[in-house]
């Protein structure tokens, strides 16, 4: 437990005394909108949006304490910021640009109205760099736990989806992998909050990358003819597209990037770094199959075939992969931050 009984009641009275209807007016005096395509924001039954030309995109993501997210190392800010870019990252892998958001929280009484202040303050750190308007959502007690539900809204000219790869297309991926889920294997041995990183410190660089990841949208790419989120890992995003597109993929082990910082940490921790990279989830890159074109800024780890699902190594070996990653319902292999990696 993070805090004592006096401690805990002290916070709750806090929110208590605040109200419902007072720590709505905060959040709507924090979360002032000026994208011209909102007309009407939070403090209304609904938000009221300018309808666009294009195709409109809606995803939503849940997170919940004990599940997603551990109190005991991030902070509010970092988790709203997390929040937020785990539904832009949905956006940006059906060629979209996000656009408006619907923030719902369930809150324990281990919450302050300080906490919400820093979770806002998180969420509106990257909706100004993405341009995003938080347009409404929902407020009410939980009994266990903070409870987070995002929707998100976008547009986009051309969607794109996983169905469309084709034999012979090209596999890219936009960053580097197996981040994340270094971070969260360090955080678990640290078991402690993390305030501030250090530049000069790998470990922390990883760690941030997992408390704080950063999607980025892909650009214009000619042909692009499917594209995911690797949030659930390499492997199992990568056989979404396969199932969904009805072909087989063949990945090249040693193209897949890895940085620097995951390789010297999964040497101290004695694990594969490629584990990661390759199970790992949670990196928030974009994957996607395009035919090949020397022009796109990404990189290259493998070719969509006609069938079958193989990794080559640098020995020219292929062996067959399955679709492991993380799986919300499989109990067997989840931790406190839903991620694979032990």
């Amino acid at each position: 437990m993070r805090m004592n009984r006096n401690r805990m009641a002290a916070k709750s009275s806090k929110l208590s005394k605040l109200g419902e209807f007072g720590l709505i007016n905060s959040i709507q005096s924090q979360c002032r909108n000026t994208n011209s395509s909102v007309l009407l924001g939070i403090g209304d039954d609904a938000a009221a949006v300018t309808a666009q030309k294009d195709h409109t995109l809606i995803t939503s993501d849940m997170m919940i304490e004990g599940v997603h997210f551990d109190l005991s190392f991030t902070t509010f800010h970092q988790l709203g910021y997390k929040f937020l870019a785990v539904n832009i990252s949905d956006i940006l892998a059906m060629g979209g640009k996000p656009e408006h958001f619907i923030v719902s929280i369930g809150v324990p009484d281990t919450v302050n109205a300080k906490d919400i202040e820093d979770l806002y303050s998180g969420i509106l750190k990257i909706a100004n760099k993405y341009n995003v308007s938080i347009i409404g959502g929902d407020t009410c007690a939980s009994l266990q736990g903070l409870v987070l539900s995002g929707t998100l809204t976008g547009n986009a000219r051309h969607f794109v989806t996983r169905s469309g790869a084709r034999v012979g297309d090209s596999i890219y991926v936009t960053n580097t992998l197996g981040d994340s889920a270094m971070g969260l294997k360090l955080l678990n041995k640290r078991r402690k909050r993390v305030h501030k990183f250090t530049p000069s410190s790998p470990g922390l660089r990883v760690i941030k990358k997992h408390l704080m990841p950063d999607p980025a949208p892909l650009g214009t790419v000619p042909a692009l003819t499917s594209m995911i989120d690797i949030s659930d890992g390499l492997l199992i995003d990568l056989s979404h597209i396969c199932d969904k597109s009805k072909v087989g993929a063949m990945i090249y082990k040693e193209r897949i990037p890895l940085s620097k910082e995951l390789t010297i940490s999964a040497k101290k921790v004695g694990i594969d770094p490629y584990l990661f990279a390759l199970k790992g989830g949670e990196d928030y890159a974009l994957l996607f199959t395009a035919p090949e074109n020397n022009k796109i800024k990404a990189i290259k780890i493998g070719e969509i075939i006609k069938k079958g699902r193989y990794i080559i190594d640098s020995s020219g070996k292929r062996s067959t992969f399955k679709p492991e990653g993380y799986d919300h319902f499989d109990n067997t292999a989840r931790n406190s931050q839903g991620n694979r990696i032990e």
